[in-house]
C-alpha cells in the first residue's frame, strides 16, 4: 500500500523469533548438530535392520548390523569401522571380555577424551544392537554372548576381576610398598611392628577406590545425586574389603600361621629370623597388596 504524503516509508518488520544462527551449526534443528543427528538416525536405522532380520530369517548375522550401526555413526576423523577391533576384542567375544576390555582402555587413555569417547561409543553400539534384538522379541541368529552384552553387572564377582593399572599408576604402588618395607627395615630391633604394613594397606584402599573411579565414574551427582551417592559406596566397599581381605590373608599365611604351627610342632626358629619377622612379613603383605592395586580391580 502507498505510503501518504509526507510520511517516511516504514522498516521492514524483523521477524520475531529469528535468532542469531550459531557458527557451525545448522538451523532446523534446536542447535543440534545436523552430523550427529544423521549418526544417531543412521544408528536406529541400522538396529531396525537387525530386527527385520530376524523376523524375517535372513542371512545377516548381529554382528554384520552391529558393524554397520558403528560405522554409519562414526564420523569421518578415521573412527575404526568395527566395534570389536576398536576395543581390540574378537568379534563374538562375551560381555565380561567385552567389559573388560572398555575398563583397560578407561584406564590407559583417561587423559586423551577424544580416544575414551571412541571406545565407548564402541562398547555402546555393541550394547545397543543387543538390546535392540532383545526388544524385538524373535532371537533366532543371535549369539547369547553378544544378546546378553547389556547385562554386565556393574562391579562383577566379589573377587577381585583382573584389570591391568597404567604403568605410572603401577610405579605409585610399587613406591608405596617399597617405602612401608624399608621404614620396617630401619626401625630400632626392638620397636618393629606391624604399623608400616597397616599405613601401607590404608594408602592402597585408596589406590584401589581411585581406580574403581577410572574404571567406572558412575552416574553424575549434578543428575541423581541419590544414585552417584550410593555408587560411590559401593566403590569404596569394594575397595575396603579388597585390600582389607588381601592384607588379612596375606598376614595370616606369613605370620599367624607360622607361628601356630612352631608352638604345636615345638620346632626351634633361628633368633636372626624371629628377630627380622616383622621385616618379612611387612614385605610380603606390602608386594601382594602392591600387586592387587596394579593387576585387579
Amino acid at each position: 500500500r502507498p505510503a501518504r504524503a509526507g510520511t517516511p516509508p516504514a522498516a521492514p518488520r524483523a521477524a520475531a523469533s529469528q535468532q542469531p544462527q550459531q557458527p557451525g551449526v545448522p538451523r532446523g534443528l534446536g542447535g543440534v548438530s545436523l552430523a550427529s543427528a544423521g549418526r544417531a538416525a543412521a544408528f536406529y536405522s541400522a538396529a531396525a535392520a537387525l530386527g527385520a532380520s530376524l523376523n524375517n530369517g535372513a542371512a545377516r548375522s548381529a554382528r554384520d548390523v552391529t558393524v554397520a550401526a558403528f560405522s554409519a555413526a562414526a564420523d569421518g576423523d578415521g573412527a575404526a569401522a568395527d566395534p570389536w577391533k576398536a576395543l581390540g576384542v574378537k568379534a563374538g567375544a562375551d560381555a565380561e571380555e567385552i567389559k573388560k576390555a572398555l575398563d583397560r582402555k578407561k584406564l590407559l587413555y583417561k587423559t586423551e577424551p577424544g580416544k575414551l569417547a571412541k571406545f565407548e561409543e564402541a562398547y555402546d553400539t555393541i550394547v545397543q544392537a543387543s538390546l535392540q534384538a532383545r526388544l524385538r522379541g524373535d532371537l533366532s541368529g543371535v549369539d547369547k554372548n553378544i544378546l546378553n552384552a547389556d547385562k554386565v553387572s556393574l562391579f562383577g564377582p566379589y573377587w577381585p576381576i583382573k584389570c591391568t593399572s597404567p604403568m605410572r599408576d603401577i610405579k605409585v604402588n610399587v613406591a608405596i610398598s617399597l617405602f612401608a618395607a624399608f621404614v620396617c627395615w630401619k626401625s630400632p630391633e626392638g620397636l618393629r611392628n606391624l604399623q608400616p604394613a597397616i599405613y601401607g594397606m590404608i594408602f592402597q584402599i585408596f589406590r584401589m577406590f581411585m581406580k574403581l573411579v577410572d574404571v567406572d565414574p558412575g552416574p553424575s551427582a549434578l543428575i541423581d545425586r541419590k544414585a552417584a551417592t550410593k555408587h560411590n559406596n559401593k566403590r569404596f566397599f569394594r575397595s575396603f574389603y579388597l585390600v582389607l581381605g588381601c592384607f588379612s590373608l596375606t598376614l595370616a599365611a606369613s605370620y599367624w600361621l607360622p607361628n601356630v604351627i612352631c608352638e604345636l610342632t615345638k620346632m626351634t626358629i633361628p633368633l636372626k629370623y624371629l628377630a627380622a619377622q616383622e621385616i618379612y612379613v611387612t614385605a610380603i603383605i606390602s608386594f601382594n597388596l602392591a600387586l592387587l592395586t596394579s593387576y585387579y580391580r
